[in-house]
């Protein structure tokens, strides 16, 4: 009996949490909120992982109030503003529940929205951020890793049902032809041949097209050591290239209204990458733990950790890296999330870095104005709904013709008829 009781008070405790997954309202982070040992938020209790979730740029002037959480959907963009969101903060050794790999959305006032990687895990955080995906068409690859690609089926397949036009995507070219961006973009649209096929003639074929735009990489030297990509409504995209295994590895800053966001992704530190992001707002760069730390993390032998790991950053040359560069908030991401680590982190970039710094967490979300930087999480939905479909010019809606691919009839025959 009292085993009974037991369970039924368990029960009637989790049904107001879960009775209605699909709000925001309802979310309930897993974590009550805490701190680690040296005073930083501990993963996945409501709080970014940073000591200064607030950062004034311009001091005597108003500052724009912001709620505790941010809430998708619910936030209009000043016209002025930018949102950057953390879509995946992990390590692709393992992807965990809690942690997708790397992914960033980029929301700008002016209606702009920019994906800067999209690793396995990522598409599921990037639809529950409010936004409909047929305003997702612009995915800017950093290199070609799988941890930074392995979500692009997901993003592809909103063809049809919510975008309906081509998926932009812009990323290195190779020293070889079949190393380069456009060479694996016409290999995920071969993959999905039988795919779309199937779809033909049922929905519309618009969305079914991926176009790239290659940046070539042999145009990099130290007289030109970043090209402009992208240049529409005021926003300018750089690509520059970074030190990362073998040659076709990029990093991109992005610029708008006095706003700036750098993203490098993987990379051994260097000066050249810090100052292609100084004085970023918003400047995420990788970084993984120790090789003690690694190896202990994902079972690997010690060696094998030290050898993955001189192709990377550690904490303490994170901080050489943000001292070089200075932005508004220095970013570490890639990075296993666990109590022990985040204290191990900070005491390592804090040994070569005095600014703002702040571990990347999945759904960290950081506005940006002239003013101020305010650091948040967000509470979505976990069964998040598409928003209003948007009006656009120029959709192709056309459905197209029918796939020649038939089921036999003898198939077609036993079906149970409605």
């Amino acid at each position: 009996m009292l085993h009974y009781l037991a369970f039924a008070l368990a029960f009637a405790l989790a049904v107001p949490i879960m009775a209605n997954a699909g709000q925001y309202k309802d979310f309930r982070f897993p974590r009550e909120a805490s701190t680690t040992k040296d005073g930083y938020p501990t993963p996945l209790s409501g709080k970014p992982i940073t000591k200064t979730p607030v950062i004034v740029k311009k001091k005597g002037v108003s500052l724009k109030k912001y709620p505790e959480h941010y809430i998708p959907g619910k936030e209009p963009l000043a016209d002025n503003e930018m949102r950057v969101t953390v879509l995946g903060s992990g390590s692709p050794t393992p992807v965990r529940r809690a942690q997708a790999t790397s992914g960033y959305l980029v929301e700008l006032g002016n209606g702009d929205n920019f994906i800067f990687d999209i690793g396995p895990g990522t598409p599921a955080n990037l639809y529950s951020m409010g936004v409909h995906p047929a305003l997702l068409d612009k995915l800017f690859i950093a290199h070609l890793h799988l941890d930074h690609t392995g979500g692009i089926f997901g993003l592809f397949d909103a063809m049809g049902w919510a975008r309906n036009t081509p998926l932009q995507v812009w990323g290195p070219s190779g020293t070889t032809p079949e190393l380069g961006t456009a060479e694996f973009t016409r290999n995920i649209r071969k993959a999905a041949e039988w795919h779309v096929q199937s779809k033909r003639n049922l929905l519309p074929t618009g969305g079914t097209t991926i176009v790239t735009h290659e940046v070539d990489i042999s145009k990099f030297s130290p007289e030109n050591p970043r090209q402009l990509v992208y240049d529409k409504n005021g926003v300018k995209i750089y690509a520059f290239p970074v030190v990362h295994t073998i040659d076709g590895s990029m990093g991109y800053r992005l610029e708008w209204n006095g706003l700036s966001f750098a993203y490098t992704a993987d990379s051994e530190p260097s000066t050249f990458e810090a100052e292609q992001c100084r004085a970023a707002d918003v400047f995420i760069h990788e970084v993984f733990p120790l090789p003690d730390e690694y190896a202990a993390q994902t079972k690997m032998p010690l060696q094998h950790a030290k050898n993955a790991l001189a192709q990377h950053t550690s904490p303490e040359e994170l901080g050489l890296v943000f001292n070089l560069a200075r932005p508004g908030i220095g970013i570490g991401s890639h990075y296993t999330l666990g109590d022990a680590l985040v204290d191990s982190f900070f005491k390592g970039v804090l040994t070569t870095y005095d600014g703002p710094v702040m571990l990347a967490h999945d759904l960290s979300v950081i506005n940006v104005t002239l003013e101020q930087i305010v650091i948040r999480q967000a509470k979505t939905s976990f069964l998040a709904e598409v928003p209003d479909a948007p009006e656009l010019e120029g959709v192709d809606m056309n459905p197209g013709k029918r796939s020649d691919s038939k089921r036999p009839d003898w198939l077609t025959e036993t079906k149970i008829q409605k």
